[in-house]
Parts: C-alpha cells; structure tokens; sequence
C-alpha cells in the first residue's frame, strides 16, 4: 500500500472543527463582542435543543433502501457524486469526520434557510460566523435521494483539495440517518434502513463509538488499546491518512518513539502561515473492540485536536467499512481472508502539492531518501513534472500528471529529482 499527503484543510475549515469539538467559543479565552456573545448565546440555545432538530434534517426514504452504488478513490479520498434538482453532478468527498461543506457559490444557488451559525476563530483571534443552510433535496451518485440536506459554506475550490473535488464534501450529518456500508474492495457503497439488509456484518470487529454531546455533526470516536492504556481517535474517511496519534498522547500510554523511527517532513497551511511538522512512523500492535492487529501509525505534534489521533482512510480501506449510527457501532470485516493488513511500506521521495495560487511545491519529503540526500528542499517551487512544464499552464495538467504518478520534479533552481517510491522506506520502523 502506498501513502499520499492529505491535504490539509482551509484555516478556517480546520479551525471551525477545532471549536466544535472542543466546546464552546468562550473556552478558547477570547474577547468577544456583544454582536458576537448575541450570536453565540444563540448557537448554544440551538446545540442545547439539537436532539429535536436532528430528525428533521438529513433523511432519506427508508422504504426505498437498501441502495448501493459505486464510488470513486481520488488521491487517497472516497469521492461520490452530488446532483442537485436532476443537474449535472458533481464530485465531493465523502468524510465522516466532518460537517458537509459546499462552496460558496452552491450554497447561494441552491441553500435555503439558515439554521444556525457556527463559530470559528481566524487569524489574530477573529471569530468567524460559517451559516449552515438547508438545501431542500440532494441526490447521492443519481440513487440515494437526502431531503434537507444541512451544508455550510465556505469550501475552497482551489489549492489543496483541488484534483479531489473543487465543490465540497458530504459530511457525517447527511449519514447519520441511514447505516452506511462501505466496500473498499468493490468500491461500492450500501446504504441500508437496518443491518439485516447488509452482508459484512456477522463476524466483523463490532466497535462501539461516540458522539459528542449537542454536536451539530455527529462524527464518530472510538476507544482504542495503544501500549498499556486506551486513546481516544476520531474516525475520518476523508483523511488520506492512516491511524495518527499525537507524540503527548502515544507517550502517555508508555509508547516512546525510537530515533530510528522512519520520518516524513512536511509543510502545510495555517491561519498564521506554512508552518513545518515531522511524521515518525512506527508499526504498533492495537487493540480494536479485543482484537489486536498490527498497523502503521504515523505520529506528530498537534494531529487531532482535543483527542488522540485520527482513523483515516488509508486505515479503514484495509476493511469493508459499516456506519450505524442508531447502535452507534463501526462494523470492520477484514478484506483479507486472514484478516489481517496489507501493510504501508512505501512513501515517494517526496510529494509535491498545488497552492491556492496555482503554483506547485514541495510538501512532503522523506527524511534521509533520495531526494532529501540529493538536496531537495521543503517548499521549494516546482516548475516541471516528469519532464512537463507545469507552470501557467493551470491546475488540471498537474491533476492528470498525480494521476498518472510522479517520478521526477524540477524545481525553479533548474535541479531534476527522482520523486518515485522509496519500497520498504516505512519497513524498517519498529
């Protein structure tokens, strides 16, 4: 299995999730304006009342399920389709670690009321007001049909997130109503009224999870054994990530990292800036629901806000996938027949990612690969990709060529590098 960079999320986005989770507003110390302590009275009155609203919002026609259809696998992210009134469709992400967030321009053709406003926190201290509107009728890849779909605004059609989608993503909130199976095998999505309609679930690893309290989107955490104590993860199928865990938080449950633990340096956006991290990664035995499996673990500073780590993609693909948030359990059947990993041992050299601004930069690099040894820096500008100028000639040429694979870079300084695979570089962790 081989390993993509997740994009990381607009400063806002990130943020709005880091308040959410972790409480109210007033918790993060920040002088608020009584235009803003109004609002804010008024988003708590609605969180305290949410167990009324839910049942309105998000639902679908039971008696016309189970349906399944297909979904596509884009850079490490599972992307269906979302039309709107019979219109062409269009691609998002499918992510339960998140509300479902559009683009500024579909909430405005086709939002409806707005039913709360969330707060968030911009650079310098800022609040930001990010509306949740309803949007009367969805429908899923042309089957699954979502009445009041509840969608905030403010998805970045361009940079990062790009080649996956410049349109937005479904959330846990359009999921919660339904149980949703995903088959990462068939690449095919079920989604049923109850578990008797479903395969995959007899003999699968049943994992209880939870919800916050009063949260206006329901994304799962679930209890996980690490060393010798339990860690809290949030499960997120939009993540192209695997099993993450904060470095305070693996420690605390007695697991050091080694120095010779395979490392990945990185570079991402904030609301302050780029800003540099380092991924260590380690194969770790984990304990899910008494059954311990052994899986890649990459672990960082500031992974999960307010818990231990995340459950991503390139964890879960390894499972056919059931959501059930009625029971509030995650079902895992194993795609092996031994049900065990196929194990994450490559890495490229280094990745390369699209900015906001069109340009094209170095953001990962393997730490002590070739192309880190041969002098390759982070951040540095790319103007050629497998021989193809990729400057000026917009973001879809560099979309195609992701696609395809990328083995060399050239950056401005007029130095080619060998970017493909390292095999086995995540092998040697302990």
């Amino acid at each position: 299995m081989k390993i993509r960079a997740r994009p990381a999320l607009t400063a806002l986005t990130a943020l709005t999730a880091c308040v959410l989770a972790g409480g109210l507003l007033q918790a993060q110390d920040t002088e608020l304006s009584p235009q803003d302590q109004a609002k804010l009275d008024t988003y708590n009155a609605f969180r305290a009342d949410i167990a009324s609203f839910l049942p309105t919002v998000n639902f679908y026609d039971t008696a016309a399920l189970p349906v399944t259809f297909p979904f596509r696998e884009v850079m490490a992210h599972v992307v269906v389709d979302l039309s709107f009134d019979g219109e062409t469709a269009l691609p998002v992400m499918l992510d339960t670690g998140a509300p479902t967030i559009l683009t500024d321009a579909l909430i405005e053709a086709r939002g409806g009321e707005t039913v709360f406003e969330a707060p968030g926190l911009a650079g310098g201290g800022a609040i930001v007001w990010t509306p949740t509107t309803l949007i009367p009728s969805a429908t899923v890849q042309g089957t699954l049909a979502i009445d009041s779909l509840t969608a905030g605004s403010g998805w970045a059609a361009d940079g990062a997130f790009y080649c996956i989608t410049q349109h937005g993503l479904l959330g846990a909130p359009a999921m919660r109503n339904g149980i949703w199976q995903v088959d990462y095998g068939a690449n095919e999505i079920t989604v049923a009224a109850s578990l008797d309609q479903l395969d995959h679930i007899e003999g699968a690893i049943a994992l209880p999870f939870t919800i916050k309290p009063g949260t206006t989107s329901p994304t799962p955490h679930v209890q996980l054994q690490v060393g010798n104590g339990t860690l809290e993860f949030v499960v997120d199928s939009g993540g192209g990530i695997p099993l993450t865990i904060n470095t305070k938080d693996l420690a605390s449950v007695g697991v050091e990292v080694p120095e010779s633990a395979p490392k990945m340096t990185n570079i991402a956006g904030g609301a302050a800036g780029a800003f540099e991290f380092t991924l260590n990664a380690l194969q770790l035995p984990v304990g899910i629901a008494g059954t311990e499996i052994t899986t890649t673990v990459f672990v960082g500073d500031g992974m999960a806000p307010g818990v231990a780590g995340n459950m991503g993609h390139m964890f879960l693909k390894d499972y056919v996938v059931t959501f059930d948030w009625a029971s509030e359990t995650i079902s895992l059947d194993p795609l092996a027949t031994d049900g065990g990993l196929s194990g994450m041992t490559d890495v490229p050299a280094a990745g390369v990612g699209l900015q906001p601004d069109g340009s094209i930069m170095v953001t990962s690099m393997a730490v002590g690969g070739r192309a880190d040894e041969a002098g390759l820096v982070l951040g540095e500008t790319v103007v050629s990709i497998n021989g193809q100028d990729v400057t000026g000639n917009g973001p879809d040429l560099f979309c195609d060529l992701s696609a395809a694979g990328i083995a060399t870079i050239t950056t401005e300084a007029g130095q080619t590098y060998d970017v493909s695979d390292i095999e086995g570089f995540l092998a040697i962790a302990d």
